[in-house]
């Protein structure tokens, strides 16, 4: 039975009574007082209401940076302490060095298990380590080479999907407004479909899929503004202590999503199957092909279970599709904000196809070799990581590195934070991405010539890709980096060569803090995210 907001019942009293004991003891216990940090302005909620809250990414945090350094400490629900992180070598420590003795915040890896199930995405440990194991190989450069042209001709054939403004009899020298995002989003998740299922989901064509609709409302009323606190009250109550009966609308959401990826993935996967599966041929290139035929030679104990399987889809469904659309509209929206940029690419994709018959499609090697194109990549991922925030907990008692000294509470310099069992941590992407330390002078600038010259700093290693955490990194790195490298590149190429991109030099887009870091137009916030920018066939294409 869905548990309802609390009143002032008496079990509702005895409960809260329970709760504040064990609040009072993780508290004395677990304290940051010897850090400095935010003031809270509520028991119940701490600073998590106004951080749930904000419209745009950083309108909170950034000035609690700016005046209490790269770690401190605020309040979250009913009392409890927060650990802020975005110093690298105290980030290095956390998601490197200590392998495992960071895990995943217990409540957000149980709001994940409704959304992903037994998937990598969730389960710790010897689990995660079984999972990796299996999915290594099937997300392998041997073997993403050999699906490649499988991807390529997924991505030519969607991208011939792409109406405006062709299909609207525009002359080529005029420009049309697009919702980039938009398209993107159907884009990406036709394309993910057909190179990792063989499955059509026929987003672009509007179809009436039902994974394609519950993905547009997976997120309704879990961020931002419109937010109730009676919402808040639940979530922090199931995400603080596991209060196993607390339902939510979201609740049902998720569970919705899971239960329809689940069956739809075995219908594939039994399809697959009576195919005979392990002896995969061209015909079968795709990564659900691979990763079951993979999973067959493994040993029996170390092998996935059909559930796990099948878990996996929802991961791969949301990660190469989400985060591909909303990375992808803000790598158009900084090539149209710079031009010649854009020009630059068009050339370098133009000197590849010099050296290719007619026909010819370009190789894993052709991509890399595209230096610059590269560099836009890596620059939009560093300034618009599309997951902002990790959380993470310690299971034993440990002393974090610092790069750069922060001042305590009582005015003492600190070059190490000590920390207890059970500490809650929020490890900040975005602030890291941005360190002037570590990226220059004009780290909140979009340029991709830090990424050629080679001139960043690297005294501390992190992430998996070009220095970044976009894919966050050690034990718990994006098993699938290197497809949605891929994707972006081969997305790239595509469209930049086909169309022309601009955008209305008034217009003002941020990065939205609800859910992934996606693009809002200032004063079109009941919109919700897109990317309008205005788009016309190249002349030559």
């Amino acid at each position: 039975m869905a548990f309802q907001f609390l009143d002032s019942s008496l079990p509702t009293i005895s409960l809260l009574v329970a709760l504040s004991f064990v609040v009072h003891y993780f508290n004395k216990h677990k304290s940051l007082k010897f850090l400095r940090g935010p003031p809270s302005p509520s028991w119940t909620f701490g600073n998590e209401y106004e951080l749930v809250r904000q419209t745009e990414t950083g309108e909170i945090e950034d000035p609690w940076v700016r005046e209490y350094g790269l770690v401190f400490r605020f309040a979250s629900f009913f009392g409890r302490e927060t650990l802020f992180v975005s110093d690298p070598k105290a980030l290095q420590h956390i998601l490197h060095t200590s392998r495992y003795h960071y895990p995943k915040i217990n409540g957000y890896r149980n709001d994940n298990h409704r959304i992903f199930g037994k998937s990598v995405v969730t389960v710790e440990g010897k689990a995660h380590q079984r999972q990796r194991k299996v999915l290594n190989h099937a997300f392998s450069i041997s073997e993403l080479k050999t699906f490649l042209p499988l991807f390529q001709r997924s991505t030519t054939r969607v991208s011939l999907r792409y109406p405006p403004p062709c299909a609207l009899g525009l002359n080529s020298s005029e420009y049309k407004v697009i919702d980039v995002l938009g398209w993107l989003f159907r884009f990406a998740l036709d394309v993910i479909g057909q190179a990792a299922f063989e499955y059509n989901f026929g987003a672009l064509d509007e179809d009436d899929n039902v994974l394609t609709q519950i993905l547009r409302h997976m997120n309704d009323d879990s961020f931002g503004p419109g937010i109730s606190k009676s919402f808040m009250f639940l979530r922090g109550l199931r995400r603080q202590f596991l209060v196993p009966f607390i339902w939510t609308k979201e609740d049902k959401r998720f569970n919705h999503w899971l239960s329809t990826v689940t069956k739809t993935a075995e219908t594939i996967f039994q399809k697959k199957a009576e195919s005979k599966i392990q002896n995969i041929d061209e015909g079968h290139k795709d990564i659900l092909s691979v990763l079951v035929r993979s999973n067959s030679l493994e040993d029996p104990s170390k092998r996935l279970d059909d559930k796990e399987v099948l878990h996996q889809m929802g991961t791969i469904i949301l990660g190469g599709h989400e985060t591909i659309a909303i990375t992808s509209s803000w790598l158009l929206y900084e090539l149209s904000r710079h031009p010649k940029h854009q020009e630059r690419v068009l050339k370098e994709i133009e000197e590849v196809k010099k050296h290719k018959a007619d026909g010819e499609s370009f190789t894993w090697s052709d991509y890399d070799s595209m230096a610059f194109s590269n560099a836009c990549i890596k620059a939009t991922l560093r300034l618009y990581p599309v997951i902002v925030n990790m959380f993470r907990y310690a299971d034993r008692d440990d002393i974090i590195p610092l790069s750069e000294p922060i001042i305590s509470a009582s005015g003492e310099r600190l070059t190490e934070i000590p920390v207890r069992k059970w500490q809650r941590i929020r490890v900040n992407v975005s602030h890291y991405h941005r360190l002037q330390s570590v990226w220059g002078p004009d780290a909140d600038t979009w340029n991709p010539e830090r990424f050629i010259n080679d001139s960043l700093k690297k005294e501390t290693a992190l992430g998996i890709f070009a220095n970044l955490l976009s894919f966050s990194g050690g034990v718990r790195a994006c098993i699938g980096w290197r497809f949605a490298l891929m994707e972006m590149q081969t997305i790239l190429t595509e469209l930049v060569s086909a169309f022309e991109f601009s955008i209305d030099p008034k217009l003002d887009i941020f990065i939205t803090a609800q859910g992934a870091a996606a693009p809002v137009v200032t004063g079109k916030e009941e919109e919700g995210i897109q990317m309008p920018l205005k788009v016309r066939p190249r002349q030559n294409s």
